[in-house]
C-alpha cells in the first residue's frame, strides 16, 4: 500500500453546496441533492448524468463512505466550482489518519475506494485543518457536456 500526497487543492475554488452527514443510512440523500445540484434537476425527473457527473456522485458517495467507516461523524461535503471545474471535498474528524491506496488487498475487503477516485478524477491529494482530515477530487466536464446549474447563493442543509 502506498500514502495519498498530502496537498491542499488547487486555488480559486467557490463553494456552491455543502452537506452534513451523520450515518450511512444519509449517503443516498447525498447522492440524490448532489445529481439536483448537477443536473438541476431531482434523480426521479429522469435528469441524465453526464459521465463526469455520474462519477462525483460515485466519488462523492464512495468518500463519504469511508470517512464515516473510519472516522468520528460527522461528515462533511462541499462542493466547489471554478468555471466548469467541480472540487469535492470530504472532510472527517480523523486528522491522525493517512488516506492509502489499497491495493495490496483482496477483492471485497475493500480498500479500493481511492483507487478508483485516482482513476476517475483529474486531480486527489488530501491535507489536515485542525480536527479534520480532507480529502478532496477535481473534475473536468468533457467537452461538449452541458453546462451545470450554478446555485446562486451557497445553500445551507440540515445538520
Amino acid at each position: 500500500m502506498h500514502e495519498l500526497d498530502e496537498q491542499v487543492p488547487p486555488a480559486g475554488f467557490v463553494p456552491q453546496r455543502r452537506w452534513v452527514i451523520d450515518s450511512l443510512d444519509e449517503l443516498a440523500r447525498l447522492r440524490g441533492t448532489l445529481h439536483e445540484e448537477l443536473t438541476g434537476l431531482p434523480p426521479a425527473a429522469g435528469a441524465r448524468l453526464t459521465e463526469s457527473a455520474e462519477q462525483m456522485v460515485l466519488v462523492a458517495s464512495e468518500l463519504a463512505t469511508n470517512a464515516l467507516r473510519h472516522a468520528l461523524p460527522p461528515t462533511r461535503v462541499v462542493l466547489s466550482t471554478r468555471g466548469t471545474q467541480h472540487l469535492l471535498d470530504v472532510a472527517d474528524h480523523d486528522p491522525t489518519g493517512v488516506p492509502e491506496f489499497g491495493g495490496d488487498r483482496a477483492p471485497g475487503e475493500g480498500g479500493f475506494g481511492l483507487i478508483l477516485v485516482a482513476r476517475v478524477a483529474e486531480a486527489v491529494g488530501w491535507y489536515r485543518v485542525g480536527n479534520s482530515k480532507h480529502v478532496w477530487a477535481v473534475f473536468t466536464p468533457e467537452p461538449g457536456a452541458p453546462d451545470t446549474p450554478a446555485a446562486e447563493a451557497l445553500a445551507p442543509t440540515a445538520g
